[in-house]
């Protein structure tokens, strides 16, 4: 019955280093580094508290004869939704030629969602999972002990529903400009695009919410920032749509300087709401359970980026 190897696997796997675990159990250090060297073995309480940190039976931490293998990762989805992002631009620039129904405009838009917005963030996806390695993931905070093996999920599953709603997008805008042309659409399906985009994002998020956190305080934190963060991107879209809206109501031309300060408001009401998100994130890592929804700064800012908004229709 070696325990102290037992102890030592599962703290790996779970992605804790002896300091954390040792900070979650209220015991120092060298108390986990006597377990796991066999010096010692911890009593009862601690035995309770180490299988509800490492979801296992206190007999399996004892016996670690039913562990779990984490299951293999499939990466060939990301793959395979990569190369149709590139093969329909290809089909859209080979059919558009042969019907003349080719469009300048459209090809920039579905190489901007192909190359940039798909094939690079899938690079990057891909390699954060290979690797284990998730500093480049926004919202990533080196000083919280994460679920090493969740946390690969995490990331393919967003690779996943960015790249199917990616690809989606890219057959929607080149079938529609090759079918329908004078419609001209693709400048509403690109809005819908980075709608449904980021609502993917926080889908997935919020299925591997509890998951990717080693420390469940953490997992209620982040759980408590999903409201700023949803009125953030919500802000930010509506800022990009409203612009687009007024530019076309107003009917602005792309060569004169017309719609550089309505530009201004936008790019004021944007900072206003980052600004009112950074503010709230603050407040969040030292508050308690009893504390506000909402802070103060949050709420002023987000309204002055709403005055911002609105000043972008009297210009």
């Amino acid at each position: 019955m070696d325990i102290g190897k037992n102890i030592a696997d599962l703290r790996k796997r779970n992605g804790i280093s002896q300091e954390k675990l040792a900070e979650m159990l209220d015991i120092s250090r060298q108390a986990v580094t006597k377990w796991e060297s066999g010096k010692a073995n911890p009593d009862t309480e601690n035995l309770v508290r180490l299988a509800e940190i490492f979801g296992v039976s206190v007999d399996e931490i004892c016996r670690g004869e039913t562990f779990e293998k984490p299951k293999k990762i499939n990466y060939v989805p990301g793959h395979i939704l990569a190369l149709f992002s590139v093969l329909i631009v290809a089909a859209y620039c080979t059919v558009g030629g042969l019907t003349q129904n080719f469009n300048g405009e459209v090809l920039i838009a579905l190489i901007i969602l192909a190359l940039p917005m798909h094939c690079f963030t899938h690079l990057i996806f891909w390699g954060m999972a290979k690797s284990g390695e998730f500093s480049m993931l926004a919202g990533y905070d080196s000083s919280i002990k994460y679920d090493a093996e969740n946390m690969k999920r995490y990331v393919t599953g967003l690779d996943f529903m960015t790249g199917f709603e990616t690809v989606s997008y890219l057959f929607i805008i080149s079938a529609t400009a090759l079918i329908i042309p004078e419609l001209e659409l693709y400048g509403i399906l690109l809005v819908g695009h980075i709608i449904s985009y980021v609502a993917g994002i926080f889908f997935v998020g919020y299925k591997y919410g509890d998951k990717i956190y080693a420390d469940p305080a953490d997992a209620k934190t982040a759980k408590r920032g999903l409201p700023s963060s949803i009125i953030l991107i919500s802000l930010i879209l509506l800022s990009v749509f409203w612009f687009m809206l007024l530019f076309e109501l107003k009917d602005f031309e792309n060569n004169t300087a017309r719609p550089f300060p309505m530009l201004g408001m936008m790019f004021l009401s944007v900072g206003f709401a980052l600004a009112g998100y950074l503010f709230e994130s603050k407040r969040l890592k030292k508050a308690d359970e009893h504390a506000p929804l909402f802070g103060k700064h949050f709420i002023v800012l987000n309204l002055c980026a709403i005055a911002a908004m609105a000043a972008m229709t009297l210009l």
